[in-house]
C-alpha cells in the first residue's frame, strides 16, 4: 500500500520536476516577452517551469478546454480578441501564450480589468486580490480546469441576470451597455454585506438592505455631470443632527462670491458666517467683496444649522477620501424632478429620516430620538453601533420586474468604458476632483 502512495505523490509532482536546462532557459526567455505584471512568470514558477498545455494527453485536453472557454469570452461581456492565441503549434512560445491568455481571462472575469477601473479617477472600491497563477496551477495539477474556469463568474444575482440578458440581445448598443455594467459588477466585492445602503447615481435612487432584504427605497439627488457622484464604498460612522455646513472653498469662491458682489448682506440672509472674517463682522458686511477675485478668496464660510442649511436637518457621516455623504435638504421639491443630477457630488435623500433611524437601530426605533434632537436645536452626533457599508454605484443596465432596463449615461462613464473595452490602448480620462459637497 505504501508504494502506491509514493507513486501517487510522485505523479502529483510531475509538473514540478526539473526540466532540461535548455528547455528551462527557453521557457524563461518566452516568459520574458509577456508583460502582465509577473502573473505568467509566477504561474510557471509554480508549475516547475514545465509546459502546461502539451506533452501528455491530459495537457492537450486541457489546452482544448482552455481554448474553448476563451472563444466564448463574449458570453461574459468580454472581448474574445483580447485572449486570442496561436492555436496550431506545440512550441514553448505557444504554451506561454496560452497560459498568459488564460491567466488574463481569469483575472478579467474574477476581478475586472484594472485599466478599465482606472479610466475615471473617482472610483474608490475595495481592492480585489485574486491569485490567478495559483488557481490555474492548482486546477491543472488536480485535473479540474473546466470546473475552475466555470466557477470564476461573479455570483451576484444582478450580474447573472445581466449575463442571461446579454445572450438574448442582438442590438449592439444594448449589448455594449450590458457589457459595461457587467464589467463594473466585476469590480465589486465577491459578496455584499447583508446590511448595506446602495445608491445608484445613474437613476438617482437609494435602497437600504437589512438582513439581505430591501426594506427602504428612496429617490435621491446626485452630482451634476460637471461634479459627478463617485463610485465608492464607505462605512457609516454616525448621524449628525442639525449639522452645520462648512462651505468648500471652491463653492465659496465660484458661487458665493458673485452673489456677495451683488449683495454684501447675502451671507447674513443665508445664516452664513465667516470663520476667519474681520473682527466683530461675522457676516462680512464691511468686506470689499468687489475687490476679491475667485483665485484669492481668503475666507472660510460656514452655514449655521437651521431651516436654510443646505444639509437639512440630518447628515449621515461617511468618512472617505471623496468627502461624499448622505444628507437632508430644504429644497425637497427637487425630488419630484425626473432628472435629479443637481448636486456638487454628495447625495440628498428624500427619505432621510427613516434611513437615519434604520442606520441607528435595525428596527427603525431611533426616529423619535432624532426628531427630539431636531426640535431641541443645536448640533448633536449619534454614533452608529454597527457596521453599515454604503455603496455609491453606477448602474445603467439592470433587470427590473423581469425586464431589462437601460438608463441614461448621465456621466458618460459607459461611453468611456465601452470605448476602452474595444480599444487595445488604454487612456485615462480626466475626472473632477473629490466631491465638493452639497
Amino acid at each position: 500500500m505504501l508504494w502506491r502512495i509514493v507513486i501517487l505523490c510522485i505523479a502529483c509532482l510531475v509538473p514540478a520536476m526539473a526540466q532540461p536546462p535548455e528547455m528551462t532557459e527557453a521557457v524563461r526567455q518566452s516568459i520574458a516577452t509577456v508583460d502582465d505584471g509577473g502573473r505568467t512568470a509566477r504561474f510557471y514558477e509554480l508549475h516547475g517551469l514545465s509546459l502546461a498545455w502539451s506533452g501528455t494527453p491530459q495537457a492537450r485536453a486541457d489546452s482544448q478546454t482552455a481554448l474553448d472557454v476563451l472563444a466564448q469570452a463574449a458570453d461574459q461581456g468580454l472581448d474574445a480578441n483580447r485572449y486570442a492565441v496561436f492555436r496550431g503549434g506545440q512550441s514553448i512560445p505557444d504554451d506561454v501564450a496560452l497560459s498568459a491568455a488564460v491567466l488574463t481571462y481569469m483575472q478579467d472575469l474574477t476581478a475586472g480589468r484594472p485599466d478599465l477601473e482606472a479610466l475615471d479617477a473617482d472610483v474608490g472600491l475595495p481592492l480585489r486580490v485574486f491569485d490567478a497563477a495559483f488557481w490555474l496551477d492548482d486546477a491543472l495539477r488536480h485535473h479540474r480546469l473546466a470546473a475552475m474556469l466555470s466557477s470564476l463568474m461573479p455570483a451576484h444575482p444582478e450580474y447573472v441576470a445581466l449575463q442571461h440578458a446579454l445572450g438574448a440581445v442582438a442590438d449592439v448598443a444594448t449589448r455594449d451597455a450590458i457589457a459595461a455594467n457587467m464589467e463594473r459588477w466585476r469590480w465589486m466585492p465577491p459578496q455584499l454585506e447583508s446590511d448595506r445602503i446602495m445608491v445608484n447615481a445613474a437613476d438617482a435612487s437609494l435602497t437600504l438592505w437589512l438582513d439581505g432584504k430591501p426594506v427602504l427605497q428612496s429617490r435621491v439627488i446626485v452630482g451634476k455631470p460637471a461634479t459627478p457622484t463617485p463610485i465608492l464604498r464607505a462605512e457609516g460612522a454616525g448621524v449628525t443632527v442639525n449639522p452645520p455646513w462648512n462651505v468648500p472653498h471652491t463653492i465659496a469662491a465660484k458661487e458665493l462670491l458673485p452673489k456677495l458682489k451683488r449683495n454684501r448682506a447675502y451671507l447674513a440672509s443665508q445664516d452664513m458666517v465667516l470663520l476667519n472674517g474681520p473682527p466683530g463682522d461675522p457676516h462680512g458686511l464691511t468686506v470689499n467683496w468687489r475687490a476679491i477675485r475667485p483665485g484669492t478668496f481668503p475666507y472660510q464660510v460656514r452655514q449655521l444649522p437651521g431651516a436654510r442649511n443646505a444639509l437639512g436637518r440630518v447628515k449621515l457621516e461617511l468618512p472617505n477620501r471623496f468627502d461624499v455623504y448622505l444628507h437632508d435638504t430644504p429644497s425637497r421639491a427637487l425630488f419630484a424632478r425626473p432628472q435629479r443630477a443637481l448636486s456638487h457630488g454628495c447625495v440628498r435623500v428624500e427619505q432621510i429620516l427613516p434611513l437615519a433611524s434604520y442606520t441607528l437601530a435595525a428596527n427603525g426605533s431611533a426616529l423619535a430620538e432624532i426628531l427630539r434632537r431636531i426640535g431641541a436645536g443645536g448640533t448633536s452626533y449619534l454614533p452608529l453601533q454597527r457596521k453599515l457599508p454604503v455603496y455609491f454605484l453606477y448602474w445603467t443596465a439592470f433587470m427590473q420586474d423581469g425586464a431589462l432596463v437601460i438608463g441614461p449615461d448621465i456621466y458618460g462613464r459607459d461611453q468611456r468604458l465601452i470605448a476602452a473595452m474595444k480599444t487595445p490602448m488604454m487612456r485615462v480620462a480626466s475626472a473632477e476632483p473629490a466631491c465638493m459637497r452639497g
